[in-house]
C-alpha cells in the first residue's frame, strides 16, 4: 500500500517536470520565431488600410441628424460620445 502511494507521487513528479519541460520547450520555440520574424518588413502590395470595424464615419455611412423627440436627443448624445471616444483614440 505504502509502495503504491509512492510510486504515484513519483510518477506524479515526472509528469509535473515532463509538462514544465514541454512548456519550456514551446516558449523557446514561440521567442525564436519570434525573433526570426522582428525584422520582416510590410510588402507593399499589402494594403495596410483601416480595419472594417471603426466607428469612423465615412461617406458611405454618413448619419443623418434627425434631433426630433426624445429619441432625436438620444441620437446627438450618442454621436457626442462618439465624437469624444474617437478624439481619446487619435490621442
Amino acid at each position: 500500500m505504502v509502495v503504491g502511494v509512492v510510486i504515484l507521487i513519483v510518477l506524479l513528479g515526472i509528469a509535473f517536470a515532463a509538462g514544465y519541460f514541454l512548456r519550456d520547450l514551446k516558449s523557446r520555440k514561440r521567442r525564436a520565431d519570434a525573433r526570426r520574424w522582428s525584422d520582416y518588413a510590410q510588402p507593399d502590395w499589402l494594403n495596410a488600410n483601416a480595419p472594417a470595424n471603426t466607428n469612423e464615419v465615412t461617406a458611405a455611412n454618413q448619419m443623418g441628424h434627425a434631433a426630433t423627440g426624445e429619441l432625436g436627443q438620444l441620437g446627438l448624445m450618442l454621436d457626442r460620445w462618439e465624437t469624444r471616444a474617437r478624439a481619446r483614440r487619435v490621442g
